[in-house]
């Protein structure tokens, strides 16, 4: 790393520890801004893609923060991350190299994003007989989907949901809730999809576990 990269991540570092102090006075808040901030710099460096995931983490942290503590998620949050994830979907490298095609996994990562929760929460409501996805995580995963794309969004949420899972079973049987509570889904949704800026492409990954997963088979078959 350059004399230049590492003063320009402590630089951005220190713009995102004051942008956290904006979005909730915490010393945590503050410090995942700032932390998150960072990685972007070092990954994108000072370019277009760094910005425009900066904009993107801003409203992951700030939804993730309002439904923590208020239960809700604002309407103006997803729709802002909507309509900037599609106008600058052309600028989106992670979303391919061709300008057209950035523009299309833009959309069909809205609709992949919202649809699949909209499909869980609807089956949610006819087997539970009550709502077990808001619809404000429905809009909030269209806005992602238009940033990171169709695969993409689709592992955040599946990511989402076993962090959900691995930290509802701890308060569970730490008795600091009960399986009745109800836990905010934003923050598991934002932490999933802000891993996703960082970790290779869904295809890869799937294509490393079955390999991992065939190479420990056989060598319990060979044991």
């Amino acid at each position: 790393m350059s004399f230049s990269s590492f003063i320009g991540i402590v630089f951005t570092y220190y713009i995102g520890y004051k942008i956290g102090n904006t979005i909730c006075k915490t010393s945590l808040i503050k410090f995942i801004t700032a932390f998150a901030l960072a990685l972007l710099f070092y990954k994108y460096s000072f370019s277009i893609s760094f910005f425009l995931f900066a904009f993107f983490v801003y409203f992951l942290i700030s939804v993730s923060v309002v439904d923590y503590f208020h239960r809700i998620i604002p309407t103006i949050f997803p729709i802002l991350m909507l309509i900037f994830g599609i106008l600058f979907s052309i600028f989106n490298v992670s979303l391919g190299e061709n300008i057209f095609f950035r523009f299309l996994y833009s959309l069909l990562g809205v609709l992949a994003g919202a649809g699949s929760l909209f499909v869980v929460s609807f089956l949610g409501d006819l087997i539970y007989k009550k709502e077990v996805i808001g619809f404000g995580d429905v809009k909030l995963m269209g806005g992602v989907g238009a940033f990171i794309g169709c695969q993409k969004v689709l592992f955040a949420i599946f990511i989402a949901a076993i962090l959900a899972a691995m930290v509802g079973f701890v308060l569970i049987i730490t008795r600091k809730i009960t399986r009745k509570d109800y836990i905010p889904f934003a923050p598991f949704l934002s932490a999933g999809s802000f891993l996703m800026i960082f970790l290779p492409e869904p295809s890869i990954l799937l294509d490393t576990f079955f390999l991992f997963e065939t190479q420990l088979f056989s060598k319990f078959l060979g044991a």
